[in-house]
């Protein structure tokens, strides 16, 4: 199945880089020397691995997670990126999000040199809870979340200020970009409890959640030798004159910061109070954090086939993140906090694929 979305997927972008020829070979050569070319690229992780870890293990109480085979797909472009996305399952307007509104706007207002990459993926499986567990509670089920991150990235000048300067940007390919991140994961909850004020707080009873969400607004700036081999088609190295070998080793990598809000959900806050009688959940959402890096290194081929310009791609690619909550605080002796701070990572080998449209100087 998979095997044929891709394929109508890239049959659907070359008809696309086919009718837009014309438009573009009018294009004048400053308007090219300022605008990125039309690409798409696509990356496939067949098999993820996840794993999730606590920061709190005092307290006693331990969340077994036994994950499925899931997958991971990642789309990226600036032109019919939404019907290859739609293709390959992926939406841009899931939870409303202003960054494809951003996206939107900014092609009506003709910003230059930026594009949308879109990346998703199921986290089920199922879990066992090792602890307390009231009446009517299970400790073993199934959980199904999902993983989604939306970003608008533009070509960044922060190589000016780098040791190489522009030698080194026309291989790295240095970026910046703005974007929103989901994530549903299932986790313990540690319960905080206290006889008056936050700073005599102790641990509580502890539950698990798995509808634990949190959502972030995200700022991320990093590299990727692929797409700037891609937007160059080939014609530059480290190497002054000389191009780029059609077959060599890559890197990419992104670091990202987010600020946004974390919830605990419904079953969480009823199975907390139940071992926890007397108190009352304080607010179930708030003020959340997320420090992300993302690294991918393989190696890749590139070939043209005017007027395409086709990369291929093989890695391994390695993902993780902390998620800290700045709320769940009780400062009462009726208040019921919670902890909620947790890591994540997931990695997998991946497949990637980069197409563009080469343009012709006149």
């Amino acid at each position: 199945m998979q095997k044929k979305i891709l394929f109508v997927s890239l049959f659907c972008f070359l008809t696309s880089l086919i009718g837009a020829q014309t438009a573009n070979e009018s294009f004048s050569k400053t308007n090219r020397k300022d605008t990125i070319p039309l690409f798409v690229n696509i990356s496939y992780i067949p098999y993820l691995n996840w794993k999730i870890i606590g920061v709190n293990t005092s307290d006693g109480g331990e969340l077994k997670y036994d994950f499925d085979v899931n997958s991971m797909t990642s789309v990226e472009g600036n032109f019919a990126i939404k019907k290859i996305g739609l293709r390959m399952g992926l939406s841009a307007n899931i939870d409303n999000n202003y960054i494809s509104k951003a996206y939107s706007y900014g092609g009506y207002l003709g910003i230059r040199n930026i594009w949308l990459r879109m990346q998703s993926s199921k986290v089920s499986g199922t879990y066992d809870w090792v602890g307390a567990l009231p009446s009517g509670f299970g400790n073993i089920g199934r959980f199904n979340n999902k993983y989604f991150t939306i970003e608008i990235l533009k070509t960044s000048g922060a190589y000016k200020h780098m040791s190489g300067g522009l030698s080194v940007n026309r291989v790295m390919g240095t970026y910046w970009g703005i974007g929103f991140t989901s994530m549903g994961f299932p986790m313990k909850v540690s319960t905080l409890v206290t006889p008056g004020g936050r700073e005599n707080q102790q641990y509580g009873k502890p539950v698990y959640d798995t509808l634990y969400t949190a959502k972030f607004g995200t700022a991320c700036f990093g590299f990727d030798m692929l797409r700037q081999l891609c937007f160059t088609e080939g014609n530059l190295s480290a190497i002054d004159g000389k191009p780029a070998m059609p077959f060599a080793v890559y890197a990419t990598t992104q670091d990202k910061i987010g600020f946004g809000s974390g919830k605990v959900s419904d079953y969480a806050k009823n199975m907390a109070e139940e071992l926890n009688p007397g108190l009352d959940m304080v607010k179930q959402s708030g003020f959340t954090t997320l420090v992300h890096y993302s690294l991918s290194v393989g190696v890749r081929y590139y070939k043209k086939l005017n007027p395409v310009f086709l990369l291929v791609a093989a890695g391994y690619d390695l993902e993780g993140a902390a998620v800290l909550t700045f709320a769940g605080a009780a400062d009462t002796n009726k208040d019921l906090g919670y902890d909620t701070n947790f890591f994540y990572i997931n990695h997998g080998f991946s497949v990637k694929l980069y197409i563009s449209y080469m343009r012709k100087d006149k």
